[in-house]
């Protein structure tokens, strides 16, 4: 028993680990290239949308304090008024399509520190009659920078950008005395700020807490599926060997002289069982292909809201000819790899679907498989993919669970995905099969 427990929490352990943090390697990547976990991406482009709302409702607030002051700042410098509503309207476009797009962010936080530095610049020495329209935008600066940031980066940010504007309100540009002082605005800014990258951050490990207690749930339930199955399967086989020996005993017992024929009957009976046993262990065990449907089937049960079967059809010979048996092993590692594909999905794709489909045919005999057909599995969604070599080496599931395990029992994987356009995992067995 407790080699068993032991087991089943090395499995969950196994399944725990989820990418809660937004990572990314290319810079115009439409989503992160990084796996996030299910709730962090809901929280990123919900957090994209409401950045854009408030960027559009400040842009039509600031628009008024740009037609006074463009007669007091350079033409070209408009250019970063338009830069920041090309950036505004592209984060609530990317937030409304449910697309993380961190880039967007990154770009926001750069124009408007590049706007302040070049402040100086574009000014044509008129005095103001307030202060200059883009240091409205230091506080969505600032939330842009605590979604992309941790909070001390934020609010580094948001101090240094400060620090600036006030070198510049104070010792370069000429505003009127009528105006709000550089200090009150910049305190109400930084506190104001400050609050805000606190909520974001205890948001933000809020819903980091929710993906990973998901996804250990998630491992629990499959480990304790797993281990029940495997708990069912030796109860069953404890069984039949108690009943038949135990029939042939008692029937031996009330023999008179030679045994009976049905005492024969029931030991051999107990005989095949311990055969059957015996071959699971030794490798040699087989599985008809409707029965590794249905185990197939019973593994997936964890997910049964999620997922959808479109074609589960056993293959293949007509009826009166012998049944298609695969080894037990290959069944175990067929039906493994596919419930690891589905719970990789399910953990990180962040769609609500996942597709399966089993389809076999006759073929040509192979090395491999002399009884001549094949199977092949179609695990697919369309969630936002990932780029295999970006996987950290830790992340064991697609290239040990599913790869390896496949190659291993003479299988092969073909993994067709890219960021943005979801996932499709076909497995092939055997591999030498002219499908």
């Amino acid at each position: 028993m407790t080699l068993h427990t032991g087991a089943a929490n090395d499995r969950a352990r196994s399944y725990r680990r989820v990418n809660i943090r937004l990572r990314w390697k290319r810079f115009f990547a439409t989503t992160a290239p990084g796996e996030l976990g299910l709730y962090t991406y809901r929280a990123h482009y919900m957090a994209m949308i409401g950045f854009g709302i408030f960027g559009v409702a400040h842009l039509i607030e600031v628009l008024p304090i740009y037609a006074q002051q463009q007669h007091m700042l350079q033409g070209w410098y408009v250019l970063f008024l338009v830069a920041l509503a090309v950036l505004t309207g592209l984060t609530l476009f990317y937030g409304l399509r449910h697309s993380v797009s961190p880039w967007v962010f990154v770009a926001y936080t750069t124009v408007v520190a590049a706007a302040i530095i070049a402040l100086p610049l574009a000014w044509t020495g008129e005095s103001m009659p307030q202060n200059p329209w883009i240091s409205g935008f230091i506080i969505l600066a600032v939330g842009a920078a605590a979604v992309l940031w941790s909070a001390r980066a934020a609010l580094l940010y948001m101090f240094m950008l400060e620090a600036v504007y006030a070198v510049i309100a104070t010792h370069v540009v000429s505003v009127n005395a009528s105006a709000e002082s550089w200090f009150g605005a910049g305190l109400a800014r930084m506190l104001f700020g400050s609050v805000l990258v606190m909520i974001l951050t205890f948001g933000k490990r809020g819903v980091e807490r929710l993906d990973s207690n998901y996804a250990d749930a998630l491992a629990r339930t499959l480990a304790m599926h797993r281990n029940r199955s495997e708990t069912a399967d030796q109860e069953r086989i404890d069984r039949l060997i108690h009943d038949n020996v135990m029939a042939a005993l008692l029937d031996a017992s009330r023999s008179q002289g030679a045994l009976s024929r049905q005492t024969r009957q029931f030991a051999s009976r107990a005989l095949d069982v311990l055969s059957e046993e015996s071959s699971r262990a030794t490798g040699s065990h087989t599985v008809m292909v409707h029965v590794l449907m249905d185990e197939l089937m019973d593994a997936l049960a964890p997910w049964r809201t999620r997922v959808r079967f479109t074609n589960l059809r056993a293959p293949m010979r007509p009826v009166g000819e012998p049944r298609v048996f695969v080894p037990g092993y290959v069944a175990h590692g067929l039906t493994q790899a596919v419930t690891e594909a589905v719970s990789n999905s399910a953990r990180h794709s962040g769609s609500e679907v996942t597709t399966v489909s089993m389809e076999g045919e006759l073929c040509a005999p192979t090395r491999i498989n002399p009884e001549g057909f094949y199977l092949r599995f179609t695990i697919s969604d369309d969630g936002r993919g990932f780029n295999y070599h970006d996987i950290p080496g830790r992340r064991l599931g697609v290239r040990v669970s599913i790869m390896e395990n496949i190659e291993a029992i003479g299988g092969s994987v073909d993994l067709d995905t890219a960021l943005g356009r979801g996932t499709k995992l076909t497995l092939l067995w055997p591999r030498d099969a002219a499908a």
